[in-house]
């Protein structure tokens, strides 16, 4: 690594230590920032296809300066502390985890005893791996009532859900604290990434499917949306408009803007893909293209930031947002390092609706014998799956996988489907078909009807009209690999 790189680091490190250099954002005019609200920069598909704007509460978005103010500091620090000390943080939280599962959620407590197992049983590190598993499948027959936590209002809880690589939608619930505290974990992310350089004025461009709850905290770190359903051409349109420092964006949709670059790129300083699998031969021939670093971050609904490529090259788990757990998937035991493993993960931040022990259903390798770092959490050596097919239009232009998965997100959240799973599948240029298992609470009439809205999406992403067949099945084909819910089977 650089060594102006790691001298910077290690000095916002000694800062949140408390010495008495600046800290890492001056809280320059942040009464002002209160009162003059931030400028939302949002671009969407279409007006008509825009779904209603989120409306936060101004006390989340005090708290969430509160929490800035606070807390950026101390997570700035964490990367550095002992291994031990990183341990022993992780093991008396996921204590407090499992004894709140314990006592207030049906689906662990009932697991947990049918395992002989008790929050008392926690006595060290090494009895992490008595926590019996829990899986996606679990949860959804358990949602809602066997698995949110009745101690909070389900009208302050914010909504999300899972599904992208396996086809399998979860219901998300997560309480305002986590989010919060996922969002200044986001700065984090990036000053780390950057090398440093990420500051409270720089511009954070996400494509994706929805912007995040908050678009600045205070009028800094401010970020702005542009859809993922947006063609390419659109899309470096934008960028060029907004001259961002950072992009945020699917590794598909990344590969799909290479032909535009020149038309984006002197602004930014990184760019980080997420949510999809790509190679490093492929984030590094985007990087000579692009002139800038291109970073990794692994991710998941459910346990959110799990972990992120720094710029020596190396992946690094975010160990005060998840405990990863690398497991043999025969015996769910801890795999040999240097061999693909289960992932399995808790989410240290979510209380409302906990994730402990949770299989994510990728395989990730720990390396047998790390490389010295810089930092001191824990290192992945490879992730594997999380593929999906890409679709091809008339013009015979390559639509990403993940602006069609999107599609797939907008319809749900926009129709207000819940689909047990689904497949969505291209059969000729201009002809599509969901094929679905309903979830509760959704009819066959409305899902039919609903899809017309997912033509409108797909028309949008394929730029011409695209004629979607309804399928609800009782149940998917078993398939031999990962199912994957993106799918072209055109001749």
């Amino acid at each position: 690594m650089d060594t102006l790189v790691h001298d910077t680091l290690v000095d916002r490190a000694n800062q949140a230590q408390g010495s008495e250099a600046p800290p890492i954002n001056p809280a320059k005019d942040v009464q002002a920032s209160q009162v003059q609200a931030p400028r939302r920069l949002v671009f969407w598909e279409s007006e008509h296809t825009r779904p209603p704007e989120l409306r936060i509460s101004s006390g989340a978005v005090e708290e969430l300066i509160g929490a800035e103010s606070n807390y950026l500091q101390v997570a700035m620090k964490h990367p550095y502390l002992p291994v031990s000390q990183i341990r022993a943080q992780q093991l008396a939280r996921i204590r407090q985890l499992v004894e709140l599962a314990y006592k207030d959620i049906e689906v662990y407590r009932t697991k947990y005893r049918a395992a002989g197992f008790s929050p008392a049983d926690l006595r060290d590190w090494e009895d992490i791996q008595k926590i019996p598993v829990i899986t996606k499948p679990e949860l959804i027959a358990a949602f809602p009532d066997g698995c949110v936590n009745a101690r909070y209002n389900p009208e302050g809880l914010y909504s999300t859900r899972s599904s992208g690589s396996s086809g399998q939608t979860l219901l998300i619930r997560v309480d305002q604290e986590a989010i919060l505290t996922d969002t200044v974990q986001g700065v984090r992310q990036f000053v780390l990434q950057s090398g440093g350089r990420y500051g409270p004025d720089d511009l954070l461009v996400h494509v994706y499917t929805v912007p995040w709850w908050f678009d600045s905290i205070g009028g800094q770190y401010q970020t702005a949306f542009i859809s993922n359903l947006i063609p390419p051409t659109g899309v470096a349109q934008h960028l060029r408009e907004l001259s961002p420092h950072i992009l945020s964006i699917y590794p598909s949709n990344l590969h799909a803007l290479m032909p535009h670059v020149e038309e984006f790129r002197s602004s930014l300083y990184l760019a980080v893909t997420h949510s999809e699998h790509s190679s490093r031969a492929a984030r590094r021939e985007w990087s000579r293209q692009l002139g800038l670093p291109v970073l990794d971050e692994y991710s998941s609904e459910e346990a959110t930031r799990i972990a992120i490529e720094l710029p020596n090259g190396r992946y690094h788990v975010c160990e005060d947002t998840v405990h990863l757990d690398v497991l043999d998937p025969e015996t769910l035991q801890p795999q040999i390092p240097g061999r693909p493993g289960l992932a399995v993960v808790t989410n240290l931040l979510n209380e409302a609706m906990p994730f402990i022990r949770y299989v994510q259903g990728d395989f990730v390798t720990v390396p047998a014998n790390p490389e010295p770092s810089y930092v001191n959490w824990s290192q992945i050596a490879n992730i594997g799956g999380r593929l999906n097919d890409a679709f091809v239009n008339r013009a015979g232009r390559v639509i990403a996988a993940g602006s069609i998965l999107d599609a797939t997100y907008r319809w749900m959240f926009d129709c207000g489907l819940h689909l047990a799973q689904f497949e969505i599948v291209q059969l000729e240029h201009a002809l599509v078909e969901a094929r679905c298992v309903l979830g509760s609470g959704t009819t066959k009439t409305r899902f039919d009807e609903s899809m017309a809205h997912l033509a409108e999406l797909l028309s949008l992403c394929l730029e011409h009209p695209v004629q979607v067949k309804a399928q609800a099945l009782d149940a998917l084909p078993r398939r031999s690999a990962k199912q994957r819910p993106i799918r072209r089977e055109m001749v």
